[in-house]
C-alpha cells in the first residue's frame, strides 16, 4: 500500500471513529433525554451508525464531494431536533465539522460550520415555543468551534510542537464551550493554562476600584490572594504585560479577559529557551482570547438574565402593590419587593422623627443618612457614625423618596443597588400613586358614608310627611262628599250629617295619631250595621247599591270609624270605575276555616261587586299597590292610587285578607275581604 492510499486508509479510519464518538454521545443524550425522545433519536443513531460504516467500507462513497458531510450535517440536525436542547445536542456538530476539516480542510470547517450554524438555526425554528433565547448562545459557540477546528486543520502542516498546542487548545477550548455560566467558564480555563507546557500556573486577578487586586481562581503556583499595586501597574494590566511589571518573583504574562468586570488571566512561565518562548506565549494567547470571546458572551448572558428577571421582579412588585387596598398594606409590600429587588433587606423611614415605619432595620440609622440629602442616592453607611456602628462600614444603602416624610431604604450590593435604583424608583412611584388613590379612596367613602347616613334620614322624613299628606287628603275626601250630599238633604237627614262630622273627627285625630291603621282596642263593629250606613251613605250619592246579608249581626273584630272608612273607599271605587246607576252588589257572609278539624276559626267576609270596567289578569296582583293605576284608567278617572293600599294596611293590620276578583277588562270587578270575628260573635 503506498503512502497516498495509507494516508487515505488513516483519514477513513479516523472519520469513522470520531462519527462513533459522535454516534457514542448521541446515545447517552438519548440515555439522559427519557422515554419521550428515545424512538426517533434511537432510529436516527442506527441510520447514521449504517451510514458511517457503509461510507468507510464503500469507496466510490469516500468519493462524492457532498455525500458525507451533507450526511453528518443531516444526522445531527436530526438529533437536535429530537433530543431536548437542555443536553446540549448542538455540541454533536462539533464532530460533523470535525470530521469535514480533516477532510476538506480548513475551508471544509468554515464550510461544515455554517452549514452547522444553519441546521441550529432551523431547528430552533422548527421548535418553536419549547426554543428559548438563551438557547441561541451555542450558535457562537459553533462558530468558534468552526474556527478554532478550522486553524487546527491549517496547523496540522506546522512542526509537531504546533500541532501538540493546537491539539490542546482545541481540547481545552471543546471543555470551555460546554460551560454557561462565567465562573465556571473561568474555572475551566484556569487549569487549562496550568497544564500547558512550561507553565507554572495560572490564576484569575480581580481589579478593584482602590487598586487592589485579588487573586480568585488559581491553578499551580499563585500570587498573594489580595495586592495593593501602583496606579502605574494598574493602568499597566488593563493590556497584555510581562508578569515581571506586577510581581517581580515571577516570569511569564498578564492578559485582560473581562473588561466590565475588569478581569485579568495571570500565567506563570518556567525559564524556557527563547525559541520556544513564541509558540508557548502564543498558544496562551490564543487560548484567553477564545475564552475571552465565550466569557464575554456568558456575562451578557448572565446580565441580560438579571435584568430580565430584575423587571419582571418590578412588575411584580407593582402588580402587588397595587393589589393592596389599604395604606399598611401598600407601605407592607413595598418593603417586602423592594427587598427582593436589591437583593437585601428594606425599611420605609421618616427622617424627621428618626424612627421606621415598616421594616426591621434601624430606623435611626437610616433616617441619618437620608436627612438632608438628595434623593434618589446610594450611599455607604461609614458616612455616618452612627450608620457605620449599627450598619457595618461596608454596608451600601440606596434611599429613594416615597412621599414628603417618608424615605425607602434598601440594604444590599453595592453594584446590584446602583444598577437597580431605577427600578426602586419605579416601585416608590407605584406606591406613592396607590398611597394617594388610597387615601383618596378612604376620604370619598367617608364622605358618601356620612352623606348617605343624611340622605337615609331626610328621606325617611320626607317619605314619612308625603305618606301623611296623601293619606289625609284620600281620607278626608269620602266623608267631605259624605257631607256634602248631606248638606243638599239637609232638611231631611241633619243626623246622618252629624253622624258624618263626627266620623271626619276621628279620622283627623287617627290621621294625627302615630298609630293610624294598626290594630287598637276600639269595640267591634257589626259588619251588617254599618254596611246599611255605608250604603245608606252612597245612595245620598246617587248610588244604586243592594246588600245580602244575614239577618243577624256579624261583629268583626275592628272598629266601627275604620270598617267604615273601608266599606267607603270600596264603594266609592266601584262607584268611580262603574257607569251611573250600575247596581252594586255588597255582600256580608261568615265562612269558616279548616273545617272538621279542632280549633277551626270563624272570619267575618265583606265582598263589594261592580259592573264597571274590569281589571285585567295582569294587573290584579298590584292593584292594592301605593299610587298603582291600571293602565287606560289613569287618565279617564280621577284618582290618586291610594284608596285600595289603605284598604290593605288596615285589613292587614287586623289579622285579615284582602283580594281583587276580575274576569278581565268591560266585565266587572268584585273586592273581598275577610276579618276575624269578634270574641264571643256567633260563627253561625
Amino acid at each position: 500500500m503506498g503512502r497516498t492510499a495509507a494516508a487515505i486508509e488513516a483519514r477513513e479510519r479516523a472519520h469513522l471513529l470520531i462519527r462513533l464518538a459522535a454516534i457514542a454521545l448521541g446515545g447517552t443524550l438519548v440515555l439522559l433525554a427519557g422515554v419521550g425522545a428515545t424512538s426517533l433519536a434511537a432510529l436516527i443513531l442506527v441510520l447514521y451508525l449504517a451510514a458511517a460504516v457503509t461510507v468507510r467500507y464503500y469507496p466510490p462513497l469516500q468519493r462524492a464531494p457532498f455525500v458525507v458531510p451533507v450526511l453528518d450535517l443531516a444526522a445531527v440536525t436530526g438529533l437536535v431536533l429530537a433530543l431536548p436542547l437542555e443536553l446540549g445536542p448542538w455540541i454533536l456538530y462539533a464532530f460533523a465539522i470535525g470530521v469535514a476539516a480533516l477532510r476538506s480542510g480548513p475551508i471544509g470547517a468554515v464550510a461544515a460550520t455554517a452549514l452547522a450554524v444553519v441546521g441550529y438555526d432551523g431547528a430552533l425554528v422548527a421548535r418553536g415555543e419549547q426554543a428559548r433565547a438563551t438557547d441561541l448562545w451555542p450558535v457562537q459557540a459553533l462558530i468558534a468551534i468552526g474556527l478554532v477546528t478550522a486553524e487546527i486543520v491549517w496547523a496540522l502542516g506546522r512542526q509537531d510542537v504546533d500541532t501538540l498546542w493546537s491539539r490542546i487548545h482545541a481540547r481545552a477550548l471543546s471543555g470551555l464551550t460546554r460551560q454557561r455560566e462565567p465562573d465556571e467558564l473561568l474555572r475551566a480555563l484556569v487549569p487549562e493554562l496550568a497544564r500547558l507546557q512550561s507553565v507554572r500556573g495560572a490564576w484569575v486577578w480581580t481589579l478593584a476600584p482602590d487598586q487592589r487586586v485579588r487573586t480568585t481562581v488559581t491553578a499551580g503556583a499563585a500570587p498573594p490572594a489580595e495586592m495593593i499595586v501602583s496606579a502605574d501597574a494598574m493602568r499597566a494590566l488593563r493590556a497584555p504585560t510581562p508578569l515581571e511589571r506586577i510581581v517581580p518573583d515571577m516570569s511569564g504574562l498578564s492578559i485582560p479577559i473581562s473588561v466590565d468586570p475588569a478581569l485579568v488571566i495571570g500565567v506563570a512561565l518556567v525559564p524556557i529557551k527563547d525559541e520556544d518562548r513564541p509558540a508557548t506565549i502564543g498558544a496562551i494567547h490564543d487560548l484567553v482570547g477564545d475564552a475571552a470571546s465565550l466569557l464575554g458572551a456568558a456575562f451578557e448572558r448572565t446580565r441580560r438574565e438579571g435584568e430580565i428577571q430584575a423587571l419582571e421582579a418590578t412588575v411584580r412588585a407593582i402588580a402587588e402593590i397595587d393589589g393592596e387596598r389599604t395604606q399598611a398594606g401598600v407601605l407592607a409590600s413595598t418593603v417586602v419587593e423592594a427587598g427582593r429587588v436589591g437583593g437585601g433587606r428594606a425599611a420605609i423611614v421618616r427622617p424627621t422623627e428618626g424612627t421606621a415605619i415598616v421594616g426591621d432595620l434601624p430606623g435611626g440609622a437610616l433616617a441619618e443618612l437620608a436627612r438632608d440629602r438628595r434623593l434618589p442616592a446610594v450611599v455607604g453607611a461609614h458616612e455616618t457614625a452612627l450608620a457605620a456602628q449599627t450598619l457595618g462600614t461596608d454596608t451600601t444603602v440606596a434611599l429613594v423618596a416615597i412621599s414628603e416624610g417618608r424615605v425607602l431604604a434598601a440594604v444590599g450590593p453595592p453594584d446590584l443597588l446602583t444598577a437597580r435604583l431605577p427600578l426602586l424608583e419605579r416601585i416608590a412611584q407605584a406606591a406613592r400613586d396607590r398611597l394617594a388613590v388610597v387615601s383618596e379612596r378612604d376620604a370619598m367613602q367617608l364622605a358618601a358614608n356620612e352623606l348617605g347616613r343624611d340622605v337615609e334620614t331626610l328621606g325617611g322624613a320626607l317619605r314619612a310627611k308625603e305618606d301623611a299628606l296623601a293619606t289625609a287628603v284620600h281620607e278626608l275626601r269620602n266623608p267631605l262628599t259624605a257631607v256634602h250630599g248631606y248638606a243638599t238633604l239637609m232638611s231631611r237627614n241633619l243626623q246622618a250629617v252629624q253622624g258624618q262630622l263626627t266620623q271626619l273627627e276621628r279620622l283627623m285625630a287617627d290621621l294625627l295619631s302615630s298609630e293610624q291603621r294598626i290594630q287598637g282596642g276600639d269595640a267591634p263593629v257589626d259588619a251588617v250595621g254599618a254596611a246599611r250606613e255605608a250604603i245608606a251613605r252612597a245612595r245620598v250619592r246617587g248610588a244604586k247599591i243592594d246588600l245580602d246579608s244575614p239577618a243577624l249581626p256579624v261583629r268583626v273584630a275592628i272598629g266601627e270609624a275604620r270598617f267604615a272608612q273601608l266599606l267607603d273607599n270600596l264603594i266609592a271605587n266601584a262607584m268611580k270605575y262603574s257607569r251611573p246607576a250600575t247596581p252594586i252588589l255588597v255582600t256580608i257572609a261568615i265562612e269558616e276555616t279548616g273545617a272538621g278539624a279542632p280549633g277551626r276559626e270563624a272570619t267575618g267576609r265583606v265582598s263589594v261587586a261592580d259592573q264597571g270596567i274590569g281589571i285585567p289578569p295582569e294587573d290584579l296582583a298590584r292593584v292594592f299597590e301605593r299610587f298603582y293605576r291600571v293602565g287606560g284608567s289613569a287618565d279617564a278617572v280621577a284618582g290618586q292610587g291610594l284608596g285600595l293600599s289603605i284598604c290593605k294596611e288596615i285589613v292587614t293590620a287586623h289579622g285579615g285578607r284582602i283580594w281583587a276578583e276580575s274576569e278581565g277588562q268591560g266585565r266587572g270587578s268584585t273586592f273581598s275581604f275577610t276579618l276575624p270575628l269578634a270574641v264571643g260573635a256567633p260563627t253561625t
